[in-house]
């Protein structure tokens, strides 16, 4: 897929299977409620939830009442050309977080703004990306943009809810909380250091780490070595970033550093990977 492609969809208690075949798939519930099961889960969806649906995952939408959804398929290379552009003006900060949004619970399992307003703001630019599409213009300037603010709008709202009060289970909380700081600061070698990471979530430097373990199964500096390798994965497979620049993004030492760490885990080099793999 080369374009982007702007559809309607609708069922009536009866089930909607949409496998992405996109960079990023989104899924917006104009209308009705049911289920959607995806990676071995059930989530409720209804009108107004936002999904963000990643390359060659399946989801099956079984409706209990007349659905309507607006499916916005993004391409690779429009995903790049928003991501170019923002960097170029430097602003949209979280569009930096592009893999941190698409790979989020909240966004797989139906984003719910938890701000009103841009609930009501990202219902208009879909709208009016729709429209534009309608019109014909795929790769227009307003649909670029368009999507660019929606995706800051859902980062937005994903970080506020990641650091909101506390639930009942304090402990799956604290651990989702240090996960997903770490997500988002991936690129960030200095917030990832045990001193910040002690700071932020107010814990002893000695304990962190423990903590971490315990919860989670694996030591906080494996989980960080294992997801940064999986965004370099995603971006050899998805992505013509030469691997200088992508060392630089993902603030590696230098390419040969990412190269020995890559091949140390993976077991083969990041050129070797991207020959079989590449999409």
């Amino acid at each position: 897929m080369d374009s982007l492609l702007v559809r309607q969809m609708e069922c009536l208690e009866e089930a909607l299977v949409i496998r992405s075949k996109a960079e990023i798939t989104l899924v917006y519930l104009l209308e009705g409620k049911g289920t959607v099961q995806y990676d071995a889960q059930e989530i409720p969806f209804q009108k107004g939830k936002l999904f963000l649906i990643p390359f060659d995952t399946l989801y099956n939408f079984q409706s209990e009442e007349r659905s309507r959804f607006l499916v916005v398929e993004c391409p690779q290379a429009l995903i790049t050309q928003i991501r170019l552009e923002a960097d170029r003006i430097e602003t949209c900060d979280n569009m930096h977080k592009l893999t941190y949004i698409t790979h989020h619970f909240h966004t797989k399992a139906g984003c719910v703004f938890r701000d009103e307003e841009d609930g009501r703001f990202a219902a208009q630019l879909l709208q009016g990306i729709a429209r534009e599409y309608d019109r014909g213009n795929h790769e227009y300037l307003i649909v670029r943009q368009s999507l660019s603010i929606l995706l800051t709008l859902v980062a937005r709202n994903l970080i506020q809810g990641d650091f909101d009060e506390l639930g009942e289970n304090k402990k799956v909380q604290d651990v989702m909380k240090m996960i997903t700081y770490v997500q988002q600061h991936i690129a960030h070698r200095e917030r990832l250091s045990i001193e910040s990471l002690a700071r932020t979530f107010g814990m002893a430097k000695s304990y962190l780490g423990e903590y971490f373990k315990k919860q989670v199964g694996i030591s906080l500096q494996e989980y960080i070595v294992d997801y940064k390798l999986k965004l370099v994965e995603i971006r050899l497979k998805h992505s013509t970033m030469r691997l200088k620049e992508i060392a630089f993004e993902l603030d590696f030492n230098d390419e040969s550093h990412l190269s020995k760490l890559f091949k140390k885990y993976k077991g083969v080099t990041p050129s070797t990977y991207r020959a079989v793999n590449k999409q």
